[in-house]
C-alpha cells in the first residue's frame, strides 16, 4: 500500500510540474506573439518615417538652392533684383475691353414676359486690384 501512495504522489507531482510547465509555455508564447506584433508595427512606423525623412531631404535639397530662394523672395516678399523696376497696376480694368478681364464674372439675366425670352446686357462687376 505504501508503494501505491508513493506512486500516487509521484504521479501528482509529475502532473503538477508538467501542467505548470505547459501553462508557462502558453503564457510565454502569447507574450512572444504580442512582442512580434509590436516589432512588426515598429518596423512599419520606421519605414514610414524613413520615407518621410527621404521626402523631407528632397524638399530641403530643392529649397536650399539659390534659384528657389530668389524665386520665393520675389514671390512672397516682393524683392527686386538691382536695376529692376516694379510696376503696380492700380486700375486693371483699363487694360482690358469690357467683359474680357480675367477672373471677371459675367451674369446673364433673362426676362420672361409672355411668350418671348430676352437677354439683358452682360453685367460687369467691379474688381479691385
Amino acid at each position: 500500500m505504501r508503494k501505491r501512495i508513493k506512486l500516487f504522489y509521484v504521479v501528482v507531482i509529475a502532473f503538477v510540474i508538467i501542467a505548470g510547465g505547459l501553462m508557462t509555455m502558453n503564457r510565454l508564447d502569447q507574450e512572444i506573439a504580442v512582442l512580434e506584433d509590436t516589432a512588426r508595427e515598429t518596423r512599419l512606423k520606421q519605414l514610414a518615417l524613413e520615407t518621410e525623412n527621404g521626402n523631407m531631404k528632397q524638399e530641403i535639397a530643392v529649397k536650399d538652392t539659390e534659384s528657389y530662394i530668389r524665386k520665393m523672395a520675389r514671390k512672397d516678399n516682393r524683392f527686386l533684383m538691382p536695376g529692376e523696376i516694379r510696376f503696380v497696376v492700380v486700375n486693371p480694368e483699363a487694360l482690358y475691353a469690357p467683359g474680357e478681364m480675367p477672373g471677371q464674372v459675367i451674369e446673364l439675366e433673362t426676362e420672361t414676359g409672355g411668350d418671348t425670352d430676352t437677354e439683358a446686357e452682360p453685367a460687369q462687376e467691379d474688381t479691385e486690384g
